[in-house]
């Protein structure tokens, strides 16, 4: 109860907060705003995704499930039984989030993307989706949903460029990064703790470049991923930051002259902002 409580304040002060593309004066972040967050085209991408999301959600089929633990402080791992249906409803990226994945990778047409934390595959096949030529390696603790997400993959046809790769991120993410020699996309959506989320970020910093991005999800998930955001934009290497409260970007492009950080709603959120 006390997380939740959390959420909704942090999300009442984000909000109030948060400004319009119609306050923002960097062409940059002007951009982004209207390629991720005012963009209203429907892709037949997006009907694909959900329409595998709700046959999950229909679904009688239980996991055998490894969790690592969002937030359990120890290495000890919990083995329980978990209906499909239950993992895509807390733990699979929302079709708000996926669209927005899907506009982003659209507008940044990268060709290397990670994802960290893949559930049944609903992010990755939005990211893969949208940029259908890049290399995407999605790492994924529990080796049950590793299956269903690659059969998701394979369902729309996504698995020729997309890896799902099974095991703790301490131990595949090295090997990742380098294989993918380079990051243009990366989505951190799995083992929401400080420290953990700091050092994936540090290890992924070798492999970005200027025009690179790295998502966040789950920023006030609780205090301590709300502490873990802060550390990151205040990051030397981070040039720019958007938090959109869902989702929270970073960029690195050494051509602006001070750190920038935003805080952006669709301006139907706030229809008022307008000037």
């Amino acid at each position: 109860m006390y997380f939740f409580w959390y959420r909704i304040k942090q999300f009442l002060r984000f909000y109030l907060a948060a400004d319009t593309r119609y306050q923002v004066h960097s062409p940059f972040v002007f951009e982004f705003a209207n390629a991720v967050l005012e963009d209203d085209r429907w892709f037949y991408a997006f009907e694909d995704v959900e329409a595998i999301r709700r046959r999950m959600l229909k679904s009688d089929v239980t996991l055998d499930l490894t969790d690592y633990g969002a937030s359990d402080k120890s290495v000890t791992l919990v083995q329980k039984q978990v209906p499909l249906r239950h993992i895509v409803r807390v733990a699979a990226s929302s079709a708000a989030q996926g669209r927005r994945l899907f506009r982003l990778a659209e507008w940044l047409k990268p060709e290397r993307m990670l994802e960290m934390g893949t559930s049944v595959g609903v992010g990755a096949m939005y990211l893969a989706a949208a940029a259908r030529d890049a290399r995407l390696f999605s790492l994924e603790g529990s080796e049950a949903c590793v299956h269903v997400a690659r059969a998701n993959l394979g369902i729309l046809g996504l698995n020729h460029r997309a890896d799902v790769i099974h095991g703790a991120f301490s131990n595949t993410l090295p090997g990742a990064l380098q294989a993918l020699g380079q990051a243009d996309l990366v989505f951190f959506d799995g083992h929401h703790r400080q420290a953990p989320t700091f050092s994936y970020f540090e290890q992924c910093l070798p492999y970005v470049h200027e025009r690179s991005v790295l998502v966040f999800d789950d920023v006030y998930w609780s205090p301590e991923m709300t502490a873990a955001w802060e550390q990151i934009k205040q990051h030397p290497r981070v040039t720019l930051s958007i938090d959109c409260y869902d989702l929270a970007f970073v960029f690195f492009n050494p051509g602006l002259k001070e750190k920038q950080h935003f805080r952006l709603v669709p301006s139907a959120w706030k229809p008022w902002k307008k000037w």
